[in-house]
Parts: structure tokens; C-alpha cells; sequence
């Protein structure tokens, strides 16, 4: 899982599991940020200085990296395969372990079901207005699927 944002990639599970880490490209350095309680499994950043962070288990926290201070959010109750930011809606896509695609808030924890992914994959948002789909292990039956994403608030 890596993340460019600011200036700065922030990455996750580089020096152990469940450390969430900066890395500096110019200066060729790396720092712990923050432990996570486990693995860290995806990222989304969701504001200039906010990240949404999924660990091993599914659970949510918003980590502030201006403060340096992680906040829970919300258990999903499934492990998280994906994260994706839509910056119109301000909504974060998550794929899950069990196939589901949740709509969630990512300030205050709401959320909705959104879809079914036809097996584990990833997914993501894309410009023209969609939530991509692609298989975690491409074969014959899995391929690649989008749905739309809302276009009004």
C-alpha cells in the first residue's frame, strides 16, 4: 500500500506490520509515523492532511498527519481489499473480503452498501464518473466491471 500526498509517500507496513510510515524521496528517508493496531490492508488520502486507513480485521481509523494522531472510525467487519476516494462526493469506496462495495463517510463513519464485486479484486474511482472494478487474480470468468457513481449530491 503507497500513497503520494504533499510531497510525501506515505506507506504503509515498510518497516514492520501495522506501522504507518513517510517517506521522504529527495532526502532518501523513512519514519514510523504512527503504529496501527495490525496490518495495514489500504489507504485513501481524504483531505489535505487526512488519511483513511483500513488494518487486517476491518477496521476504519482517520489518521491526521498534520497532528500525527489516528482516530477510530468504524469496524466494516470484513477485511478491506481496497480504499478509493471520490473528490466529488467526498465519499470512500471500499472493497471488502466478503465481495461487498461500501459507501462510507469518511468523517463521520455513515455507511451504505453500493455494489457486489463478482469476486475479491480492488476497486476504484475513476474521472469519468465510475467505480472500476479489477479481479485480484485475472481469469477466464473474472473481468474487469464498472458501475456508476452518483453525479449529483
Amino acid at each position: 500500500m503507497v500513497l503520494w500526498f504533499r510531497c510525501v509517500l506515505y506507506v504503509g507496513n515498510s518497516t514492520q506490520p501495522g506501522d504507518l510510515n513517510s517517506a521522504d524521496l529527495d532526502a532518501q528517508t523513512q519514519d514510523v509515523l504512527t503504529p496501527m493496531p495490525a496490518r495495514i490492508h489500504a489507504a485513501a488520502a481524504i483531505s489535505t492532511v487526512h488519511l483513511l486507513v483500513a488494518v487486517e480485521g476491518g477496521d476504519l481509523y482517520r489518521y491526521n498527519t498534520e497532528t500525527q494522531e489516528s482516530e477510530f472510525v468504524i469496524d466494516l467487519m470484513s477485511d478491506v481489499t481496497s480504499l478509493s476516494f471520490d473528490a466529488f462526493s467526498g465519499l470512500v469506496y471500499a472493497g471488502l473480503q466478503s465481495l461487498e462495495v461500501l459507501e462510507i463517510q469518511p468523517f463521520t463513519g455513515d455507511v451504505t452498501s453500493f455494489e457486489t464485486m463478482p469476486s475479491i479484486g480492488r476497486v476504484t474511482v475513476s474521472p469519468n464518473g465510475q467505480l472500476w472494478f479489477v479481479p485480484a487474480k485475472f481469469v477466464q470468468n473474472n473481468t474487469i466491471s464498472a458501475w456508476d457513481l452518483p453525479d449529483e449530491l
